[in-house]
């Protein structure tokens, strides 16, 4: 390259620096968003025979993630030309945003349009994609940041204690038992790695983990809210020591899942900012949506200004 080529590129880099980091947001095509939706990742390798037949919404607990598999790679759509323009134009204009956190993103993140067969209809990512249900409605500046924080989690993997530390949730090598295994429902969008917090239960120093299950052994038509209905939650008790979780029985050793309203050290960790407390990542999510879109009047934010300060905007 000729010096005065090499001038002049670092001349435009310092005028434009974004370039440099500037994420790409685009849309799948049939083929890749199938390569993502059945790749062999920690999403595919947790599922437990409940969880799949859910999600396949089978009578018994028969099917198999290569059966899942499939019907996700059959259920994968076309974006049309008036969705890529409406989600373009958010990205549009949230790019000043986003441009603040791009380094904290990976350098492509993809749009896969996909029909309510896969994940339930539930809007959720997989590696750097956001999967969108189809919808008659535009995607919103909510919805894309919630998706997105999920997929600048994953990106941040090595980061993960810091950012759960924010509200009081500490890394553990969680050990299930074969009751809680078998009744585990794999959130797409969390870590397979155990968090868990320190709290106080029958004046005793404890610790509980949040615990999403399966309700049913397979999926039942009859069950109202279809397969969100399917899905149970509440808090797992748990023991610690030396950074290993294992389960905290009941005198008759069985897994005690508490109720979170029973537990206050619990919401006064994650605050009252949301109602979304599934997981501490969802918590999370959650006040991201609130630090992009500036939300104020919010009853904790603290949380904001520590997830503001973790992000570098602060």
């Amino acid at each position: 390259m000729k010096k005065t080529s090499l001038l002049f590129f670092f001349l435009i880099m310092m005028i434009h620096p974004a370039w440099a980091s500037e994420t790409q947001f685009v849309f799948a095509d049939i083929k890749t968003g199938q390569a993502i939706l059945t790749a062999d990742d920690n999403y595919f390798n947790r599922m437990s025979a409940a969880e799949i037949a859910i999600r396949s919404r089978s009578a018994t607990a028969t099917k198999t993630a290569d059966d899942l598999k499939a019907q996700y790679a059959a259920n994968v759509l076309e974006w049309t030309d008036q969705e890529k323009a409406q989600i373009t134009q958010l990205v549009a204009d949230n790019r000043k945003k986003l441009n603040g956190i791009a380094s904290l993103l990976p350098a492509k993140v993809i749009f896969i349009k996909v029909t309510d067969q896969v994940e339930g209809g539930l809007p959720h990512t997989r590696a750097n994609a956001i999967i969108l249900p189809l919808s008659d409605k535009p995607l919103t500046e909510k919805l894309f940041y919630h998706e997105l924080f999920h997929v600048l989690s994953r990106n941040q993997k090595a980061r993960h204690d810091s950012l759960y530390d924010l509200i009081g949730f500490k890394s553990c090598d969680f050990t299930a038992t074969a009751e809680i295994q078998a009744k585990m429902l794999t959130n797409p969008d969390v870590p397979a790695e155990g968090y868990y917090l320190p709290v106080t239960i029958d004046n005793k120093p404890s610790a509980i983990m949040t615990f999403l299950h399966a309700a049913y052994p397979a999926f039942n038509p009859e069950v109202k809210g279809g397969f969100g209905g399917h899905f149970g939650f509440g808090l797992l008790k748990l023991k610690v020591s030396d950074g290993h979780c294992t389960v905290d029985p009941d005198p008759a050793g069985k897994a005690q899942i508490l109720n979170p309203g029973t537990v206050p050290e619990f919401f006064a960790a994650i605050g009252q900012n949301t109602s979304y407390i599934i997981h501490p990542e969802e918590v999370l999510a959650e006040n991201f949506v609130f630090v992009m879109t500036d939300k104020q009047g919010l009853p904790n934010p603290e949380i904001l200004a520590r997830l503001g300060t973790w992000l570098g905007l602060k």
